[in-house]
């Protein structure tokens, strides 16, 4: 999912920068454009609006009413690694590899013509003079130049233009382009993008060089010479990097007038819609607790009523497993205030369920999956107690042939089925799922305590997990 977000932001960038910023003159301005959508478009996943939904009054009683956690899915151990999924992995991951080996051979390109070229210093910018026919290039802080295939003339615009690309450290806008596509190779907008990125530092690095006092038609003509160089390294920047018809075309372009560098601005709605976007799922839930619970505040639900509802709705109870540190009963709230906090948030807790719960082996051996929903309850100390099975569910009817077959030891005709069917959906077979749940849940970390009307109160939580079998 984080993959999909971020190569759907980087598209949606792209094409918000093709349609609105183009043509324009800011090269500064777009430089930070091109570099900013890089990075929000891989920072923003991350970004999580739960906990201000918390703090807004308005929204408390969305937030009470997110008591059920997401639900997590457990896996036997035994995997089959060649399937198709991974298989496609293992093809991305390759392809990944290359292009990144690709960007180190590159660099040692560089390197070694740092140490073969003889180094002087020009406005604490390094110079390395090479002997053989290279194209004018700069690689961060430093430049490289055959001084004996230009005449002065030409040096000085080279130089002008390569010192820009130096001092305002163009080949980090280039690096992280380049590691973009290795990871992001698959999305055809990241090319596009990386494009765009060389494109605007050559304008950058153009506009300097006429700032300059350099006559114009002479340091196009002068690009012109050195056209049909083909640049042989990626990660420098080159004098005579193409297209440089649209070079030529953006140096004889009017400048843009100045007020319409306000339409860059536009990147903060948009940044915002990718955020909302990625917070969907909670903003609909909250959405929707709204309009259900419409506006009332049924929070004082005592333990009795809350288990006379359940009863109805489930399948079945088992008995509780009651954790040590319960030793007096308090009133148990289905929702209040302010929800118990687990340390580092929710994403947390599923990440500490996740690591921790195993699925039992004599489950696997005998072919056992399905949901087991736990309920459990966060007292007024943080602690979790109280944690039961409310409902104990095996997949469906079409699990039953592989059931009867695997490990049973019964025939597989019609009365020995529905005696199958019992044993199911009567959870005799379950236990093992039950047990790994329960065990689960009491080892749960303490958490910081809800609160109802400023006082520390118990409240319901139910966790529902997949048992799954390969």
């Amino acid at each position: 999912m984080y993959f999909l977000k971020v190569n759907i932001a980087i598209a949606l960038f792209y094409f918000f920068y093709r349609l609105v910023f183009y043509n324009d003159t800011f090269w500064a301005t777009r430089r930070f454009y091109l570099m900013a959508t890089i990075l929000l478009s891989v920072i923003y996943p991350f970004i999580s609006l739960s906990g201000w939904l918390e703090k807004q009054e308005p929204m408390q009683a969305i937030m009470a009413n997110y008591l059920q956690l997401n639900e997590i899915t457990v896996t036997n151990a035994s995997v089959n690694y060649f399937n198709t999924e991974n298989i496609l992995l293992a093809i991305y991951g390759l392809i990944s590899i290359i292009l990144l080996v690709r960007i180190v051979v590159q660099l040692a390109s560089i390197l070694r013509w740092r140490i073969k070229g003889k180094r002087q210093i020009l406005n604490d910018i390094e110079i390395i003079a090479i002997d053989s026919t290279i194209t004018p290039f700069s690689f961060f802080n430093t430049i490289f130049i055959n001084p004996a295939l230009h005449n002065e003339q030409e040096t000085t615009q080279i130089l002008t233009h390569e010192c820009t690309h130096a001092r305002q450290l163009h080949s980090l806008d280039v690096l992280l382009s380049e590691l973009m596509t290795v990871i992001f190779w698959i999305n055809p907008a990241i090319w596009l993008l990386k494009r765009e990125i060389r494109h605007n530092l050559e304008f950058l690095a153009d506009n300097s060089v006429l700032k300059s006092g350099i006559d114009t038609k002479n340091y196009q003509y002068h690009l012109l010479q050195l056209s049909f160089q083909v640049p042989e390294n990626q990660l420098i920047n080159k004098f005579n990097v193409s297209p440089l018809k649209k070079r030529i075309t953006m140096m004889n372009q009017q400048k843009t007038k100045k007020a319409g560098i306000l339409k860059y601005s536009l990147i903060v709605p948009l940044a915002l819609v990718l955020v909302l976007s990625s917070n969907a799922e909670t903003l609909v839930s909250a959405a929707t607790k709204i309009a259900t619970s419409g506006g009332k505040n049924n929070s004082e639900k005592t333990v009795k009523q809350v288990s006379q509802k359940q009863t109805k709705s489930t399948v079945k109870f088992t008995a509780p497993v009651i954790s040590k540190d319960e030793s007096k009963e308090e009133k148990v709230y289905e929702k209040i205030d302010k929800m118990p906090l687990f340390p580092g948030g929710e994403g947390e807790l599923l990440k500490y369920i996740g690591q921790n719960l195993k699925y039992p082996v004599i489950a696997q051996e005998n072919r056992i999956q399905g949901k087991v929903i736990i309920r459990f309850v966060v007292n007024s100390t943080g602690k979790v107690v109280n944690a039961m099975v409310i409902n104990s569910i095996m997949e469906n009817m079409k699990m039953l042939d592989e059931v009867v077959a695997v490990g049973y030891g019964v025939k597989k005709d019609t009365d020995e089925k529905g005696i199958m069917l019992k044993q199911i959906q009567s959870g005799t077979d379950m236990k093992p799922l039950e047990k790994e749940a329960i065990r689960l849940v009491n080892s749960i970390p303490d958490f910081t305590p809800g609160e109802m009307n400023g006082k520390k109160v118990a409240v319901y939580f139910t966790l529902p997990i997949t048992f799954k079998m390969q």
